[in-house]
Formats: C-alpha cells, sequence, structure tokens
C-alpha cells in the first residue's frame, strides 16, 4: 500500500488509475492470502511459521496457490498488481524521481520477506508428518476465482482504465488550483 500513497502525492492522471487498479488488486489479493491463512489456521490450530514446512508433501494445491498469490502481491507480470504498480511508478517518476527510485527498491525487501514465508510454509522438513485436509471444492473455487480475477485484469486492464478516466481526472484536477493543468488535463473551467 506504500505505492498508493506514492501514487497520492503524485497527483496525475496516471498515478490515480494506476490507484484505482492497484487497490482493487490489493483487495483481491489480500483477500485471497487471509483466506488461505484462516484455512491453514483450521487445519494446523497456528500461525506460527517456526511450526510449519514441507506443505509441498502435505497439500495438493494450497502451496501453489500461496506462492501465486505471494507472488502477484509483489507484482508479477500478468497480474494486476503489476499494472497498477507500473502506472503508479511510471506517472510518478515524472514529479518525484527520488521516491519513485526508492520505491521501486522497496520491492527487492518485499521479495525478501514473500520468499521467507514460502521457504518456511512450504519447503523444509516438517515438524509432524501427519496428513492435513486438503482443500475443500468450496474453498478451492473461491480462491480460484480472486485468482481469475487478478490475471483477467493483469491482461486485460483497458476497460477498468477506460472506466476510471473522467473520475480520476476530476480527482486530478482538485490537485491544482483553478487554471492550472496537471499533466495534460483540461484546466478546471469554474468561474473566478
Amino acid at each position: 500500500m506504500g505505492f498508493v500513497l506514492v501514487g497520492i502525492y503524485a497527483g496525475n492522471l496516471l498515478t490515480l488509475q494506476g490507484l484505482a487498479i492497484q487497490m482493487l488488486a490489493h483487495g483481491l489479493c489480500a483477500g485471497a492470502l487471509f483466506i488461505l491463512c484462516g484455512q491453514l489456521y483450521e487445519r494446523l490450530g497456528t500461525r506460527d511459521m517456526t511450526v510449519m514446512g514441507g506443505f509441498w508433501g502435505r497439500f495438493t494445491y494450497f502451496p501453489a496457490l500461496l506462492m501465486f498469490f505471494a507472488a502477484a502481491l509483489l507484482g508479477i507480470p500478468g497480474t494486476a498488481n503489476f499494472i497498477g504498480e507500473f502506472l503508479i511508478l511510471l506517472g510518478t517518476f515524472k514529479v518525484v524521481p527520488v521516491i519513485t527510485i526508492l520505491a521501486t527498491a522497496s520491492l527487492v525487501l518485499a521479495g525478501v520477506y514473500s520468499l521467507i514465508m514460502i521457504h518456511r510454509t512450504l519447503f523444509g522438513q516438517p515438524r509432524d508428518s501427519a496428513k492435513l485436509d486438503d482443500l475443500s471444492g468450496r474453498e478451492l473455487g473461491l480462491v480460484l476465482c480472486l485468482g481469475m480475477l487478478l490475471l483477467a485484469i493483469g491482461f486485460f486492464p483497458q476497460p477498468l482504465l477506460n472506466v476510471s478516466v473522467n473520475s480520476m481526472t476530476f480527482v486530478q484536477q482538485s490537485y491544482a488550483p483553478a487554471g492550472i493543468s496537471l499533466g495534460g488535463a483540461a484546466p478546471s473551467t469554474a468561474a473566478p
């Protein structure tokens, strides 16, 4: 969500449209991760990663879904998160290049955090060898729907951009005093 703050600060049309996609993508991605976390808690009775490990051999679908949503949260190409982050960084670079470079560097730290989480939960030796119940059809269907939405927006973002352009142009104009144009948008027509 730091990218959202950076985009709000920049305030041009490109970043504002990126914000709309990023917030939608974050909601889908974080929602799916919370669902997976809840399902894992139901099966293990804990959220402590130190007692986890070896889920590749104990689940069928859970490990792949966890890796997909963790990578999507980082903004891998093909997901809605990538489109949102890319638009925000592209638009912010025009306004404040230094902050854009720092925000881009933060992606490395987020990647390290995600890799640690994936390593601790999916790989290594499990603390116990008990077989865990796999995701039910309902649970799997719900999480797959969220994943398909992330991919659909990632591959076809233009309909969302078309819908949001008028609203985001209005928001962008509120950033500038009357009569001053930001980033090529039409100047405000408010009476003096």
